[in-house]
């Protein structure tokens, strides 16, 4: 029994420590222009999503949870959360806290 529960306790830590980083990433603020992050449920294609917002997107491919996008409008971020997407991330944003300024 006590094994279990050093399982479940390892697990929540772990979570905790992998979902923080996730959970800020997610609630950067994104300007609503420009390149954007959208991030999908894998089950889903994201193109549609994309598409159905009025975006268009950006680059060969996706990956398993999302794609790059733009689109017109400050509220293309809005529209792409209501067209399915889980989370919109700012492109800019997400490469500054990779240590890379826009060009």
């Amino acid at each position: 029994m006590a094994e279990v529960r050093l399982v479940v306790a390892m697990g929540l830590v772990g979570g905790l420590a992998l979902g923080s980083p996730l959970l800020s990433l997610v609630n950067l603020p994104v300007a609503g222009d420009g390149v954007l992050l959208v991030l999908t449920p894998p089950w889903r294609d994201s193109l549609p999503i994309v598409e159905r917002a009025g975006g268009r997107a950006i680059g060969v491919g996706s990956g398993p949870f999302g794609r790059f996008a733009t689109g017109e409008g400050p509220g293309f971020a809005t529209r792409l959360r209501a067209a399915g997407a889980w989370a919109v991330v700012d492109a800019d944003a997400l490469a500054a806290l990779c240590g890379v300024s826009p060009g």
